[in-house]
């Protein structure tokens, strides 16, 4: 049986089929349009009938749908999504059961993405977290092989809680100083190194100054990026008494050594020194979108 997917980026919207082996059959992307909510999800529903048409052993009425949190999942009411602010307050399981006759499914980016991770997982692990480090950070946690969600989906919003007390950025959306999302992110990446250069400077390129190790400023405040890292990932070790970790997102795929690094700092900074720290950077394509086949079925 094939379903109807859809992930919302902050950027981009894919809209995809997607079968039993989380394969994607067919798909459609577009750019996310942050301001007119009722327009992207009308998008969604178009690409989607489109989908429902073209292929007869799809299941008709299932429309999984991963959005960026804080939400509430159980109805797909944006509460106060970071990059989607103009989506505040915007019940998305209403609009499309108005427009539609899909039944949609709703649930954080995160958690769709660590149902795909954990299907590819070569043990039989049954307590993970999935770590996403993108324009923004989040996470999602397995138990005893049950993902987590919380009373309404939002379990795992770590992209606000506090990393570094002495930090002289605020962020816009939780008001807090040091937050993780603003200190560890792509986008804090971006932004702290284009004060540095004062000129635009994106992640990528933040990076490979680092990497390259082309400009000392550049290099002092990655490595405290990097050390903040680890340090989160120690608290997740600590705090949900686990020892493997998946990170996921796209600063995770560039040369930046997380592996290494995380699991040697939490190998020594850890009370428990006689078990091994497990990072894996996922090398799944389309993790979120193809998880999301799994949702109505947890």
């Amino acid at each position: 049986m094939l379903k109807i997917c859809a992930d919302i980026g902050g950027t981009k919207t894919i809209v995809g089929v997607i079968d039993q082996d989380l394969s994607v059959i067919d798909s459609q992307k577009f750019e996310t349009d942050v301001d007119h909510p009722e327009v992207e999800f009308t998008k969604i529903i178009n690409i989607a009938n489109e989908f429902s048409k073209k292929y007869n052993n799809v299941a008709q009425s299932t429309l999984n749908i991963a959005m960026p949190g804080p939400c509430d999942y159980t109805e797909g009411l944006f509460l106060n999504p970071p990059n989607l602010q103009k989506y505040v307050g915007f019940n998305a399981g209403d609009f499309i059961k108005a427009q539609s006759a899909f039944q949609p499914h709703f649930v954080n980016d995160t958690d769709a993405a660590i149902l795909a991770e954990y299907q590819y997982l070569n043990s039989d692990l049954e307590d993970v977290i999935y770590l996403t480090i993108s324009t923004g950070i989040g996470m999602a946690y397995i138990r005893n092989g049950q993902l987590v969600t919380g009373i309404d989906g939002n379990f795992g919003e770590i992209g606000h809680t506090i990393i570094k007390n002495n930090s002289d950025y605020q962020c816009p959306v939780c008001h807090q100083f040091g937050c993780v999302e603003n200190e560890l992110s792509g986008l804090a990446i971006s932004r702290k190194a284009s004060d540095i250069l004062q000129r635009a400077v994106s992640t990528r390129e933040a990076i490979d100054i680092y990497m390259n190790n082309e400009n000392e400023n550049i290099s002092r405040m990655m490595n405290e990026v990097v050390l903040l890292t680890q340090q989160l990932c120690t608290n997740l070790f600590n705090i949900f008494n686990i020892y493997h970790i998946i990170l996921g997102g796209g600063v995770t795929q560039s040369a930046l050594p997380y592996k290494a690094n995380i699991e040697a700092y939490a190998q020594k900074h850890h009370l428990i020194q006689n078990k091994p720290f497990h990072i894996k950077v996922s090398n799944l394509a389309e993790n979120v979108l193809t998880g999301l086949y799994y949702v109505n079925e947890q």
